[in-house]
């Protein structure tokens, strides 16, 4: 934060550290000018280490596994995290910079105040007041108590801050954005898609007050935006997360992409290895989170049977990942480490058997394939599936990873598809969280999780299991089940374990993928269900394990073992260099 502070010191200079950034003496001369200093504060928050910033947030989680340390998440689950790791350095600098440019803005626009239209201006000024308070967030969130700085340095004197309590910067961002959402209309145009709105502001309201215990003002912020009229939730689960849900009414603030500024590689990171990296999967634990047809979870159910575990499952589990036997960038993704060829498939047909040239390690095994009798040579790790036997369907973009190995499709590293960082069904959840909490359960709280249940449901000819209990207890262990279903692979189940504090037991396991050749043996023969508890805490005692391998067997993989300290890791540690810049100012969070 010391090194970006130079921004809008005393002295006329450029900040050296932020190059494309104006100076404070002859900039803010127009109303031009303060727009191209909020487009700057807006890009800080399009943070993208391969992947945007909130899948990288999830990736730290019980979701999934991390092939390779893409983003640099292991040492974050194996609970090796240190003060100089990437990834910490990396949120930290990337959120101040928005703050520094906030503040820049905030404290300077007054120049250009006379050459602008007033409601512009004002608006201008809420955008900023919003984005700085969202940066401020999610510092909150993952360091805990942070400096906290409003205006920009004028002197040498003020450029080392202390850390402030979160409690105080959490009423500090919750006041300024009362004044955003005052300001801000309640919506923005397809034209502005992507900027701060009054309904975005009372979300992030919601979001913020839930996560720090204030359940009458979550509740309250959520309620607004839901009797606001503007939002409702989009029709399909699974196009919203494509292009075609791409400006709907439920997505109350995105991430754009445009080349030629910024871009992503989530396409990439989470596609199989026909035209990605498989390196972002779900874990088996993800999948077994999916409650039955019948609303229940799968260890409550007689009718769920273990040697079928996707049959008769939450619309929204093969709506948000690729499941074995099911049609990927038109193939079949197999389950089988040795599936030395699948069937290319165009319009649900089977057209031709493929040649799986990576299939089978290790090199050099000739296999025949049941289906053609052709002898095939393996040639390395297999093509249609993954370590975990799942790939991530939502934010995949299929077209584009198909057209990348054909040739006919843009480049997956290079993604334009948008990331959503508030839905209306977000807002939903935090309404009846927010509602179970304060102990002020009603029809209400009950009637907006049957909206999305209804909505997960919606086009699968099947009549979607209502909730009908009032019970709090109940309610309770219901809505953090649909958090972890609704919003996967959305960015926000690392703050959930933390707040619920099941981070500890959560993240002290062992992550598990599918077995590598099928589930007969684990649910055919041994008939496993593994235990749920009330915490969604999913234990596997008496499975048969192996270590990972590319040649795997009937086995669940153990794919890493996970660590968390409860006296530490519910906070990240403050970047090394940040303590160092200060001369020990500011201090490191307990534990590190």
């Amino acid at each position: 934060m010391v090194s970006l502070i130079c921004l809008g010191s005393c002295e006329d200079v450029l900040d050296l550290e932020d190059p494309s950034s104006p100076t404070s003496n002859t900039f803010f001369q127009s109303e031009t000018e303060l727009e191209i200093a909020l487009a700057g504060v807006y890009e800080s928050l399009n943070y993208v280490s391969w992947a945007p910033f909130p899948q990288l947030l999830d990736e730290c989680t019980d979701y999934a596994f991390s092939r390779g340390n893409f983003g640099g998440t292991v040492p974050v689950t194996t609970g090796s995290l240190s003060s100089t790791d990437d990834i910490v350095v990396d949120f930290w600098n990337r959120f101040y910079t928005g703050i520094q440019r906030a503040n820049n803005l905030l404290s300077n626009m007054d120049k250009a105040q006379e050459f602008s239209d007033p409601a512009r201006f004002a608006e201008i000024r809420a955008e900023t007041l919003f984005l700085r308070a969202m940066f401020y967030s999610y510092l909150t969130e993952l360091y805990g108590d942070v400096p906290f700085r409003t205006e920009v340095t004028s002197s040498l004197d003020n450029l080392i801050l202390p850390k402030t309590p979160k409690a105080d910067i959490v009423a500090a961002i919750l006041v300024d954005l009362e004044e955003s959402a005052d300001v801000l209309p309640q919506v923005q145009p397809d034209a502005a898609r992507g900027r701060a709105s009054a309904d975005a502001a009372k979300a992030l309201i919601s979001r913020i007050a839930l996560y720090n215990g204030d359940y009458a003002l979550a509740a309250k912020s959520a309620s607004a935006v839901i009797n606001s009229g503007n939002h409702s939730l989009f029709p399909d689960y699974k196009s919203l997360f494509t292009v075609a849900g791409v400006g709907s009414s439920e997505v109350l603030l995105d991430l754009s992409y445009t080349e030629g500024t910024r871009v992503h590689a989530l396409a990439k990171l989470q596609g199989t290895r026909f035209g990605g990296w498989c390196a972002y999967v779900p874990a088996q634990q993800t999948i077994d989170s999916y409650e039955t047809i019948n609303g229940l979870p799968i260890d409550e159910d007689p009718m769920y049977n273990p040697a079928s575990p996707f049959e008769n499952r939450d619309p929204r589990l093969s709506a948000s990942i690729v499941l074995p036997g099911s049609e990927f960038t038109n193939f079949i993704i197999q389950q089988h480490s040795d599936s030395i060829a699948t069937w290319r498939v165009e319009g649900g047909v089977n057209i031709e058997r493929v040649f799986n040239v990576n299939s089978a390690n290790p090199a050099g095994r000739k296999i025949n394939d049941p289906v053609s009798g052709i002898e095939y040579t393996s040639a390395g790790s297999n093509r249609f599936t993954s370590f975990t036997g799942y790939f991530w369907r939502k934010y995949s973009e299929e077209p584009i990873l198909f057209g990348s190995v054909t040739g006919t499709g843009a480049d997956p590293t290079r993604s334009e598809q948008p990331i959503y960082l508030m839905r209306y069904a977000e807002v939903l959840l935090n309404y009846a969280e927010a509602n179970i909490e304060a102990g002020t359960v009603n029809d209400s709280v009950v009637d907006v999780i049957n909206q999305i249940r209804e909505r997960a449901y919606n086009g699968s000819g099947l009549t979607y299991p209502a909730i009908t209990t009032t019970d709090p207890t109940e309610l309770r262990k219901i809505v953090r089940r649909e958090r972890k279903v609704e919003l996967a692979n959305e960015g926000l189940r690392l703050f959930d374990i933390r707040r619920w504090q099941i981070a500890e037991k959560v993240m002290n396991t062992t992550l598990l993928g599918s077995p590598a050749n099928g589930f007969s043996k684990v649910g055919g023969e041994l008939r496993f269900v593994p235990v749920i508890d009330d915490d969604g805490f999913i234990t596997y005692l008496g499975a048969p394990t192996q270590p990972r391998q590319e040649l795997g067997n009937l086995d669940f993989r153990e794919l890493e073992v996970r660590s968390f300290n409860p006296g530490k890791n519910y906070f990240w540690p403050i970047p090394q260099a940040e303590i160092d810049a200060s001369g020990g100012v500011v201090t490191q969070n307990p534990g590190y």
